[in-house]
C-alpha cells in the first residue's frame, strides 16, 4: 500500500489533508477516489485511510484505522556529521535515515571545504529535511529524523554532552583505540548515542583533543580509512545490532 507524509496539523476529526504529495497521487500514480493508502505524520503515528477527494493541489482522505508504528528503534542515535562537499550530505542522510538514526546535525569543522552562511544555510537545511522525509517514506519509518541547521564544532560538543554515550570514529587510531567499539556498546545501557564524524580531511588535532577532553570515546574502525560518507553507514548498524535493534 502506498505511503504518504503529511504534517500533524493536517489530521483531525477523522480526516486527513495531503498537500505536498497531492500532485504525485493525482498525476503520477493516477490513484482514484476510494483507494486506500497509508499516511504518517512524522511523530510515530500511521493511518490507514481512504481517498475521498483527489486534485493536484490537495487530496482529502478519511481515516479507517490508526496505530503507532513498531518500526522505530528504542535507542536514539544522533549523527553529528562534518559537512562534506558536493552531494555527499544527501547520501549520508538517506542512508542513516534508512538505518534508524534519530536526528542528523551538520557540523562546521576546520577541514570542511563547504562554508554555508545566511540564505545558503536555510536553503540547504530545507533541502536536507526533504531528503529525510523521502527516505523515511521509502523505508517505512513513521518518525522523520530532523536535520538541524549547521552548528559550530564547539556547539556540537555541548550538544553531545547531554547524550548518554558519544563516539568519535578517529581514523588515526586504526585498531589502537583505548576501547573497542564493541566493548563500549556491550557495556552501554543508556538510550541516546551521538556519533561525531569528520569531513573529507578528517578531524584536526585540535578538534580531536577537544573531543577527548570532553570525554568522547575515540575509536578506530580498523586499518582501512573510510570515506566520510561511509562512516555513519558503518557505525549506525553496528549500534543497532549490538542493542538488538536488528
Amino acid at each position: 500500500m502506498r505511503r504518504f507524509f503529511t504534517e500533524p496539523m493536517n489530521i483531525g476529526d477523522g480526516k486527513i489533508r495531503i498537500i505536498e504529495d497531492a500532485s504525485h497521487i493525482t498525476k503520477v500514480l493516477r490513484m482514484s477516489e476510494g483507494d486506500e493508502i497509508i499516511v504518517f505524520d512524522g511523530t510515530g503515528k500511521e493511518y490507514r485511510a481512504r481517498l475521498d477527494l483527489i486534485s493536484p493541489k490537495e487530496c482529502l482522505a478519511t481515516v479507517v484505522s490508526e496505530e503507532y508504528s513498531s518500526t522505530e528503534p528504542k535507542i536514539r542515535v544522533s549523527v553529528f556529521q562534518g559537512i562534506p562537499k558536493a552531494g555527499k550530505m544527501e547520501t549520508i542522510i538517506q542512508k542513516v535515515v534508512e538505518l534508524g538514526a534519530y536526528e542528523i546535525i551538520p557540523v562546521e569543522m576546520e577541514r570542511c571545504v563547504v562554508k554555508l552562511d545566511g540564505k545558503a544555510r536555510i536553503e540547504k537545511t530545507k533541502r536536507w529535511n526533504k531528503v529525510s522525509v523521502e527516505a523515511a517514506k521509502q523505508c517505512g519509518r513513521s518518525v522523520i529524523p530532523k536535520v538541524l541547521e549547521p552548528v559550530s564544532y564547539d556547539k556540537s560538543l555541548e550538544m553531545m554532552s547531554e547524550l548518554d554515550l558519544t563516539i568519535m570514529p578517529y581514523e588515526v587510531l586504526g585498531h589502537n583505540g583505548e576501547k573497542g567499539l564493541k566493548s563500549i556498546l556491550k557495556n552501554f545501557s543508556g538510550e541516546t548515542v551521538g556519533i561525531v564524524i569528520g569531513p573529507e580531511g578528517g578531524f584536526s588535532d585540535k578538534e580531536a583533543e577537544k573531543a577527548k577532553d570532553k570525554g568522547i570515546n575515540q575509536v578506530g574502525l580498523g586499518e582501512r580509512i573510510l570515506r566520510t560518507e561511509t562512516v555513519a553507514s558503518a557505525v549506525v548498524p553496528i549500534i543497532m545490532y549490538e542493542k538488538d535493534e536488528i
